[in-house]
């Protein structure tokens, strides 16, 4: 059976339909790279927010954060990246872990490289849209045994 241009368009259309409300967007503001003196950095390069208001509970939306993260290690030794050490404090102070699957495994970046990764965070309440963040890597880096001390990457989102 042949297809027609229309059945060939349908699948475009709605592609093109939910491709920006998927989609990962710079912050509207972003303090730039965090840093720590043995040549680790971890910055915030794309995030989406969402905030959904449900019936049953009006005072307190269900905010879910994407947050592209990349970490750069310039000197050996390799580091190791346990992405459920990551947190994301909002606006009222409370650290939200992520919600990100296979979160638990770490990952190895080698000395001289730099590695991309996604992390999900979701809260009811806690979390705002139209508020600053701040990605902590609190237990979330170590360079051979020791934790690497880096401090937070402060955004504001913008809402997808």
């Amino acid at each position: 059976m042949a297809r027609t241009g229309t059945s060939l368009l349908l699948p475009s259309i709605v592609v093109a339909a939910l491709a920006p409300a998927c989609g990962l967007r710079p912050p509207v503001q972003n303090s730039g790279a965090a840093t720590a003196d043995d040549g680790v950095a971890v910055a915030v390069l794309r995030q989406s927010c969402t905030e959904t208001v449900e019936t049953e509970l009006p005072g307190v939306p269900l905010v879910e954060t994407k947050v592209e993260i990349e970490v750069r290690n310039a000197a050996p030794p390799p580091l190791i990246v346990h992405r459920d050490g990551f947190h994301l404090r909002g606006a009222d102070g409370r650290a939200i872990p992520t919600t990100s699957w296979q979160a638990d495994e770490p990952l190895s970046i080698e000395a001289g490289q730099t590695r991309t990764f996604e992390l999900r965070f979701m809260s009811r309440g806690g979390l705002s849209c139209t508020k600053p963040m701040q990605l902590e890597a609190a237990a979330g880096i170590t360079k051979g045994a020791a934790p690497v001390r880096i401090g937070a990457v402060t955004f504001v989102p913008s809402r997808a």
